[in-house]
């Protein structure tokens, strides 16, 4: 899960898919965070988003 701006979801999703952890497809499309003040910092427009990512590794 990603909390945060769009701004800051997107750069990290990029981020994440240049160090070959998932490809941007895989996330959600961001949706608006619960209101909360362990979620983190608000983006500047006063609202929190998230994006979430299920990865299923296999362990042999």
């Amino acid at each position: 899960m990603l909390f945060g701006s769009l701004a800051g979801i997107d750069r990290t999703i990029k981020i994440l898919h240049t160090l070959g952890y998932a490809d941007p497809n895989d996330w959600s499309d961001p949706i608006p965070a619960p209101p909360s003040g362990a979620v983190g910092a608000a983006s500047p427009e006063g609202m929190s988003w998230m994006a979430i990512l299920t990865k299923t590794l296999l362990i042999e």
